[in-house]
């Protein structure tokens, strides 16, 4: 999340449904770990969304 707070623009920006989302994907151990979060460019506001691994994450996050 810090390097997040540094640098917004750091994630993944997504197309379609998740369009208004920014995904930050890294790993600890072995295991990849997506951090999706918002950002409010104007107000400088990100707004953390969801975590998790791969596995059904954006399916997840399409239900939401």
């Amino acid at each position: 999340m810090d390097k997040v707070i540094k640098n917004p623009l750091l994630g993944q920006k997504k197309i379609g449904d998740l369009s208004n989302l920014y995904v930050y994907k890294f790993k600890i151990g072995k295991t990849q770990w997506l951090l999706g979060y918002s950002l409010n460019e104007g107000k400088k506001i990100i707004t953390w969304e969801a975590i998790g691994q791969h596995e059904n994450y954006y399916r997840d996050l399409k239900r939401k």
